[in-house]
């Protein structure tokens, strides 16, 4: 049982990938079929004539799943063998998408907290001088200041949203 199923009054969580990897290396352990073995891994899983499972979906782990099965079938390995380590792959892929998650949360929030610090300013600013909304308003050089408040901002925030999108797509796990 996991961790997380044992939270009072939560529903369990679904099985992960590699918990269902882990079944289907079970059952073949146990002795079932190839097809047999991959309805372990829920969702109605079809398999090939060859024991090839359709899981309906086309990312990395499916592409190994179906070379695996395809090498079991083909030269005689045992499919429990090959979905083990497919299974033991997939919790590193796992804990690596979660560090990357973890690693980008820090500049997200920074990012977020200095996106709304100009505003902030200013909302103090006013509440200390009631003048100073009067003075960018109302005056040329108030509105150039405007401008040029709103201008860094903008190029700000742009630069922070591209940084985060180039270390997300860096981090991703094939």
């Amino acid at each position: 049982m996991r961790l997380r199923e044992r939270a009072v009054g939560r529903e369990p969580d679904p099985p992960t990938d590699a918990e269902r990897l882990a079944a289907v290396a079970a059952a073949s352990r146990a002795g079932a079929s190839a097809s047999d073995s991959w309805r372990e891994w829920g969702d109605a899983t079809a398999t090939s004539d060859a024991g090839v499972p359709i899981l309906g979906r086309d990312d990395a782990l499916a592409r190994d799943a179906m070379a695996a099965a395809r090498l079991a079938h083909s030269s005689g390995v045992p499919l429990a063998d090959l979905v083990a380590a497919l299974a033991r792959v997939e919790v590193v892929r796992e804990s690596s998408r979660l560090a990357v998650v973890v690693a980008l949360a820090g500049p997200r929030a920074s990012a977020a907290l200095l996106g709304w610090l100009p505003i902030a300013g200013l909302l103090v600013g006013a509440l200390v001088e009631l003048r100073t909304i009067a003075v960018l308003v109302t005056t040329g050089l108030g509105w150039g200041l405007v401008v040029t408040a709103v201008s860094l901002m903008t190029i700000g925030r742009r630069w922070m949203t591209a940084l985060l999108r180039t270390a997300s797509v860096a981090g991703e796990v094939p």
